[in-house]
């Protein structure tokens, strides 16, 4: 089964940073999921939201490791693929609805 990459935006009041650095700290100490990898990681200059890609095997691997956040933030996380990737796709499917065959 080939992994899948979700990007998350987490959006938090600035008076909970505090409290959600610490939980961030603790379960970084303990190790991601085994499935879990983040890719790459940003924060928003202003403050208040952190933008992350992960590399999962599941969406298990990723609820594991975020659900505990629930009650710091708000969490929206979207399946995304890479540009290039989405190109080929998208191309198969253009060529697949003028030849007439479903992708």
């Amino acid at each position: 089964m080939k992994n899948m990459l979700l990007l998350d935006i987490v959006t938090f009041e600035l008076e909970n940073s505090e409290k959600l650095l610490k939980h961030w700290k603790y379960l970084e100490s303990k190790g991601f999921p085994k499935g879990l990898k983040v890719v790459n990681q940003w924060f928003d200059a202003g403050g208040g939201r952190i933008i992350t890609v992960y590399d999962v095997e599941s969406i298990k691997d990723y609820v594991t490791y975020n659900f505990s956040f629930t009650d710091l933030c708000h969490i929206e996380v979207f399946p995304v693929i890479g540009a290039e990737e989405f190109k080929k796709f998208a191309s198969k499917c253009m060529g697949n609805l003028t030849s007439g065959n479903s992708p």
